[in-house]
C-alpha cells in the first residue's frame, strides 16, 4: 500500500512537516479524511521528493547541455523550484480545499436538515436520532457525511451523542451549522423545549438563505456588469486596434495570428472562467437535471457536419462538401444583401443554431416539467395539513387528494395513490418517484412527508410545520427568480452594440485606407472580422443563461437568440446606419 510505504521510507520528514503546517491535522479532521495526520504528510512528503528528483534531472540535463532547446539560468532556476514547491503547497492545501467545498454545501443543506429535525422532532422523534435517519439518504450528502464524522467522534471517544454533535460543529467553524448543534446541546442540558428551539432556529436560516438570495442576485448583477464590460466593452476596444493595424497593412503592429488567438482562444477562455465564477457564487442543490443536456447527443454531431460544410471550407482547402449545403452561407448572403466574406460568418451562425436548438427544446421541456411538479407539490402537501385535519390518516388523505388537479404533479400523485392501494410501502413510493424526477426541493419535501408518517405517523402539527417550510423554499426560488432575471437584457444591449461598431469601424477604416491609396482586401478583411462575432455571441448567451438561471443548459435559448441579433446588427451597420 502507498501509505504503508511512505510512512516506513518518509514518516520523519511527515512528523517534520506536520510541526510546520500544524493547521493540516485540524483541516483534515474537519474535511473527515480518514488518514493519520503523520501518513498523510508522509505521502505529500513522498511526492515532493519525486517532483524534486524531476526538477534534479531537469537541472542536469540543463546544465550538461543535453536538452535540444537553451534556456536563461534564472528560467531554469524557476522551472526547478516551481514542481516541489507546488506539490507541497497543494497537498497542505488540498484539506483546507475540501473543508471550504463542504462548508459551501453545508450552507445550502443545513436549512433543510433543520427543517428535517423540526419535522421529525414534532412527530415524537429526537433530534439526535432524526440525524441518524439522514445516513440513509443522498439528498443531503454533506450533512451526511457529517452524521457518520460524528459517530465516529462517539465510537473512537467514548463521548454521548450530545457532546461528539458539539465537537463536531466547534472542528468545522460553520456558524449556522455551530448554532444549530450547540443550541441544541444546550436546550438538552438545561432541560428547554427542543421543539421550539428547532422550530425557531429553522426559521431564522430560511430568513438568512433569503437574504442569501438577495445578496447572490447582487454579485450576480456585479458579475454581468463586469463580463459585459470585459466581453463587449473591453472586446470593442480592442477589436477597434485590430481594425486599425489590418486596414492599413503598411502600419501593421498587430498580425493576423494575434487576431486569432484573441478571437478563437482569449475569448472563449475569459467566457469559461466567467461561468465557473457563475457556478462558484450561485447556491447550488446537490441533486441537479441532467436529462436537460439529452439534446446536445443529437445537436453536437449536428453542429460539427455544419461547421464542416459551412465554415471550414472558407479557411481549409481540400475538405469533402456537399454542395447544396457549401451554398447555403452564399444565398443568405445575396437575400440579405451583405458583402462579401461575410459568408463563414453566416455559415457559423447557421451551425451554432443547429446545435444549440435541440438543446434548447430539451432543456424547456424538462426545466418547465420541473417547475410545475414544484408547485403541484408545494399546493399538494398544503391541501394535504387541511384534509389530515378532518381525521383521515395520511395514507388516506394522499388518496382523497389524488383526484384533484396539481399541474404536472398530478400524474405522480395519481401512481402514488394507486401504488398506496396496492399495499406498497411508502419507501418504496418515494423511491419510484425519486427515480422519475430529479427536482432536488420536490425529493426533499416528500423525503420529509414519508419520513414524518412512518415515524410519527403524520400529524397534523408536524404535517404543517412540512407545508408552511415548503411554501417558504417556493418563496425564496420565486425571490432568487425575480432578483436574477432582468439581468439578461444588458447581454443583447451589449451584443448589438458591439456587431454594429465592428461594421461601422471596418467599413470605415476600409473607405480611409481606399483613400490614401493602400489596397485592402476588403473580403478577406470582413470575413476575418466578423466570423469571431458570432462564436462571442453564442459564449455570451451561454455564459448569460448560467448567470442568469443557474443553468448553462438556459444558454441555449440566450445563444440562439444573440446570434440573431448579431446577424441583424450587421445587416443594419451595412444597409441602415
Amino acid at each position: 500500500m502507498l501509505e504503508d510505504f511512505c510512512y516506513a521510507y518518509f514518516g520523519v520528514l511527515g512528523r517534520g512537516l506536520l510541526k510546520i503546517f500544524r493547521s493540516v491535522e485540524h483541516n483534515m479532521e474537519a474535511a473527515n479524511i480518514r488518514l493519520h495526520p503523520e501518513v498523510y504528510m508522509s505521502i505529500i512528503g513522498f511526492f515532493t521528493h519525486l517532483a524534486s528528483a524531476f526538477s534534479l534531472v531537469f537541472f542536469l540535463s540543463w546544465f550538461l547541455r543535453i536538452l535540444p532547446f537553451s534556456l536563461s539560468p534564472p528560467l531554469v532556476m524557476l522551472i526547478c523550484v516551481i514542481p516541489p514547491l507546488l506539490t507541497l503547497m497543494m497537498g497542505v492545501l488540498m484539506p483546507k480545499i475540501m473543508v471550504s467545498n463542504k462548508i459551501s454545501g453545508l450552507k445550502n443543506e443545513i436549512p433543510y436538515a433543520s427543517m428535517y429535525l423540526s419535522v421529525m422532532t414534532s412527530g415524537g422523534l429526537s433530534p439526535y436520532a432524526s440525524l441518524l435517519r439522514l445516513r440513509n439518504t443522498d439528498l443531503l450528502p454533506r450533512i451526511r457525511d457529517e452524521i457518520r464524522r460524528i459517530e465516529r467522534i462517539i465510537l473512537s471517544t467514548g463521548m454521548d451523542p450530545v457532546s461528539a454533535m458539539a465537537k463536531a460543529a466547534k472542528d468545522l467553524g460553520l456558524k449556522e451549522y455551530t448554532e444549530l448543534l450547540l443550541g441544541y446541546a444546550s436546550t438538552i442540558r438545561t432541560g428547554g423545549d427542543v421543539l421550539h428551539y428547532l422550530y425557531s432556529q429553522t426559521e431564522s436560516m430560511f430568513r438568512k438563505m433569503a437574504l442569501r438570495i438577495k445578496a447572490m442576485g447582487d454579485h450576480m448583477s456585479l458579475l454581468m456588469e463586469g463580463y459585459t464590460i470585459i466581453a463587449i466593452l473591453g472586446t470593442l476596444g480592442i477589436y477597434m486596434m485590430f481594425i486599425i493595424s489590418l486596414s492599413f497593412p503598411q502600419f501593421q503592429a498587430m498580425p493576423p495570428e494575434a487576431f486569432f488567438l484573441f478571437s478563437f482562444i482569449l475569448l472563449p477562455g475569459v467566457s469559461i472562467a466567467f461561468l465557473y465564477l457563475a457556478d462558484f457564487m450561485q447556491i447550488s442543490y446537490p441533486i441537479s437535471q441532467w436529462k436537460a443536456y439529452l439534446g446536445l447527443i443529437v445537436s453536437v454531431p449536428v453542429g460539427i457536419f455544419m461547421l464542416s460544410q459551412t465554415v471550414l471550407p472558407y479557411f481549409v482547402s481540400g475538405l469533402p462538401q456537399i454542395p447544396p449545403l457549401q451554398r447555403l452561407p452564399v444565398m443568405m448572403r445575396e437575400v440579405m444583401r451583405l458583402n462579401e466574406g461575410s459568408e463563414p460568418a453566416l455559415g457559423l451562425a447557421l451551425s451554432l443554431v443547429s446545435l444549440s436548438l435541440p438543446a434548447h427544446l430539451s432543456d424547456r421541456y424538462f426545466s418547465g416539467t420541473e417547475t410545475g411538479i414544484v408547485e403541484g407539490v408545494t399546493s399538494f402537501l398544503r391541501d394535504l395539513v387541511e384534509t389530515r385535519k378532518t381525521g383521515l390518516s395520511p395514507e388516506r388523505s394522499i388518496q382523497s387528494l389524488a383526484s384533484r388537479d396539481y399541474g404536472r404533479f398530478s400524474k405522480y400523485l395519481r401512481l402514488m395513490s394507486a401504488e398506496l392501494s396496492w399495499g406498497i410501502p411508502l419507501r418504496r413510493i418515494f423511491e419510484d418517484f425519486k427515480s422519475r424526477v430529479k427536482n432536488w426541493t420536490c425529493l426533499i419535501n416528500l423525503y420529509l412527508l414519508i419520513d414524518t408518517i412512518e415515524v410519527g405517523g403524520g400529524t397534523e402539527e408536524s404535517l404543517e410545520t412540512l407545508a408552511e417550510f415548503a411554501e417558504q423554499t417556493r418563496e425564496l426560488e420565486s425571490e432568487r427568480k425575480a432578483h436574477l432575471d432582468p439581468l439578461f437584457i444588458v447581454p443583447y444591449m451589449g451584443a448589438a452594440i458591439l456587431t454594429m461598431t465592428t461594421m461601422m469601424l471596418l467599413q470605415l477604416f476600409t473607405n480611409m485606407s481606399m483613400i490614401g491609396g493602400a489596397l485592402v482586401a476588403v473580403n478577406e478583411l470582413t470575413k476575418m472580422l466578423i466570423t469571431p462575432l458570432v462564436l462571442h455571441a453564442f459564449t455570451l448567451g451561454i455564459v448569460t443563461g448560467k448567470i442568469v438561471s443557474g443553468r448553462i443548459s438556459a444558454g441555449f435559448k440566450h445563444a440562439i437568440l444573440l446570434i440573431l441579433v448579431s446577424i441583424a446588427g450587421i445587416y443594419v451597420a451595412m444597409h441602415v446606419l
